[in-house]
C-alpha cells in the first residue's frame, strides 16, 4: 500500500470506484457462465453489491473529497492514468473472465480470484478508513471494509462447500 500514499483522497476514492467497477464486470461474467447454481447466486449477489458499493462511493464518499477545481471531465483521464501506474490487476480481464468460466475448474478459479480480489479491496477500504481525517469518510470506509469481510467470507464458506 505504500504507493498509494503519494495519493490525493481524490485519487484514492477513483480509485476505489475503478476497483468496484472491474469487480462488478468480473463478478457479472462469471455468474452468467456459472454451471453451479451456487457460484451463479453468489457471483450474482456479488456484482449487485459490487453496484451499491459504486453508489456509495459516488454519492456519500465522493462528495466529501472532490476538489471544486475537478470537473466530471477529468473523472475519465485521471482514472486511466491511475489504472496505468496502479499495476496491480484485481480483477482479471473480461477476456481473461471469459477464459476461466470455459476451464474445466472454472468454479474453484473464480472462487480463488473472487477471494483474492476481496482480501484486496479490505486491505485498500482499511487504508482508506485509517488515513482519511474525515469522520463522516472514515465511517462509510469502516462500512465498505466490513462488507468486504462479509463478501470474503461467503467466497471461503463456498469453497469449502464446493470442495467438500
Amino acid at each position: 500500500m505504500q504507493q498509494k500514499e503519494a495519493y490525493g483522497p481524490y485519487e484514492a476514492v477513483t480509485l476505489g470506484i475503478e476497483l468496484e467497477v472491474a469487480g462488478f464486470k468480473f463478478y457479472s461474467r462469471i455468474a452468467e457462465g456459472a454451471a453451479d447454481y451456487r457460484v451463479k447466486n453468489l457471483f450474482q449477489y456479488l456484482a449487485d453489491a459490487e453496484i451499491d458499493h459504486m453508489r456509495v462511493i459516488k454519492e456519500e464518499i465522493k462528495p466529501l473529497f472532490t476538489p471544486e477545481w475537478y470537473s466530471d471531465e477529468d473523472l475519465a483521464p485521471l482514472a486511466e492514468y491511475l489504472r496505468d501506474i496502479e499495476k496491480q490487476p484485481v480483477f482479471p480481464t473480461p477476456e481473461e473472465a471469459d477464459e476461466i468460466v470455459r476451464s474445466a475448474d472454472s468454479a474453484a478459479k473464480a472462487i480463488e480470484i473472487g477471494i483474492t480480489a476481496e482480501e484486496r479491496a479490505m486491505a485498500y477500504f482499511a487504508y482508506l478508513r485509517d488515513t482519511t481525517k474525515d469522520e463522516t469518510g472514515k465511517e462509510i470506509f469502516t462500512r465498505l471494509h466490513h462488507e468486504e469481510v462479509k463478501h470474503l467470507k461467503m467466497l471461503n464458506d463456498l469453497k469449502k462447500e464446493i470442495s467438500a
